[in-house]
């Protein structure tokens, strides 16, 4: 992950939330279980069995996705907020973006 800086002025000593191991953890959890869920899939005879393991092993997958990339939106979120930090300290202020206040 992006470490904190400590030179940069402003940042909180509170720990981002894409730096928990908990939502790693909860994606590699869904993972196994869509792979489970697809090795389901490949033993099925067919019929009700078969339908089934293919609508829970999707479902397992699709929460692996979704939590995917609700962890990079968060990594790529911290790196912005790092960035503006930076650029905020480089100009002693925060910045307006040219509009008076």
């Amino acid at each position: 992950m992006i470490d904190n800086d400590p030179g940069v002025p402003g940042l909180s000593r509170v720990p981002h939330p894409a730096d928990s191991s908990t939502l790693p953890l909860y994606m590699v959890f869904f993972f196994l279980l869509g792979l489970v869920g697809f090795a389901i899939y490949g033993m099925a005879d067919g019929g009700t069995a078969l339908v089934l393991a293919i609508i829970v092993s999707g479902v397992f997958f699709m929460c692996f996705l979704i939590l995917f990339t609700i962890y990079w939106l968060g990594y790529l979120l911290k790196g912005h907020a790092i960035w503006q930090a930076r650029q905020q300290a480089r100009s002693e202020g925060p910045s307006t973006d040219g509009y008076p206040e």
